[in-house]
């Protein structure tokens, strides 16, 4: 008989009542957080949102658990955005459908490959789910489209006007890094971190291996950083201008929590409203 892996959940915002036709289904997936959404997009609302913390190892039969939580709902489009690190950006003319480099550089065995295009950045965004997940979504909807968490923090803009800019959006076990540096992105990458120390630590490593000033770059955070955090403090000692991402153009649900720390799932929101 299968062992029931409880999903533990983090955070559960919004209306109880099911999603109706008109609903949208935005669901990230990766190794330590699911989450999902849903978006009613004639309204450009956010009904509700649910985040669950995952263990890698029972990934699949959590993975499974969620879906078989959300039977009852209807929607009308359903847009899964994995969170998972293996993914690379290849400019557009290098990148090649053979998905070999993803293979050299992380070794995933029993994966499935897909690619978003990125045309205003001349960029394509190549990425991986591991099979048994994509199989389980598979199964579960008639119709899936995939992107991966890059690309809604690329493609959607922000009101920060600077040369460099250093995007880091927290969970608990990882941080993920977007590097944007004059008018092109130069970073998307995924850190694992135990300590604030840790973070700094690659933020420092970026900043001299992109050659960016420490007082010039600006900092954005968002997901779960507290403003009153150490890891808040300790990136303060070491840069100057640090801001939150900023309250995103689409209907909230009544939350007492920082909109940043959605801002994830607030960017796939805004890439398919």
């Amino acid at each position: 008989m299968q062992k029931t892996c409880n999903l533990k959940t983090l955070f559960d915002i919004g209306s109880e009542r099911k999603a109706s036709g008109e609903h949208t289904l935005l669901l990230e997936i990766g190794r330590e957080c699911c989450c999902y959404a849903f978006l009613h997009r004639p309204t450009k609302t956010i009904d509700r949102i649910f985040v669950s913390a995952t263990d890698e190892f029972q990934l699949d039969n959590q993975v499974k658990e969620l879906l078989q939580s959300l039977k009852g709902n209807t929607f009308n489009d359903v847009v899964v955005c994995s969170a998972f690190p293996q993914a690379l950006l290849f400019p557009h003319k290098y990148f090649t459908s053979d998905y070999t480099a993803l293979d050299v550089i992380y070794e995933q065995p029993a994966q499935k490959y897909f690619h978003d295009l990125l045309p205003e950045w001349q960029m394509v965004n190549a990425y991986s789910l591991p099979d048994s997940v994509y199989a389980s979504l598979e199964e579960s909807f008639s119709s899936v489209r995939y992107v991966h968490c890059y690309t809604p923090a690329i493609r959607v803009p922000n009101d920060v006007v600077a040369d460099a800019q250093l995007s880091v959006h927290f969970s608990e076990q990882y941080i993920r890094v977007l590097l944007k540096k004059d008018m092109h992105v130069h970073l998307a990458q995924t850190y694992a971190y135990k300590t604030p120390l840790d973070v700094i630590y690659y933020l420092l490593k970026i900043c001299y291996e992109f050659g960016l000033s420490q007082q010039e770059v600006v900092i954005i955070l968002s997901g779960l950083v507290e403003k009153d955090s150490n890891l808040f403090t300790d990136v303060q000692q070491y840069f100057t201008q640090i801001l939150f991402a900023g309250q995103p153009e689409i209907g909230l649900p009544s939350s007492p929590h920082p909109h940043y720390f959605f801002t994830s799932i607030y960017n796939l929101a805004a890439c398919v409203s």
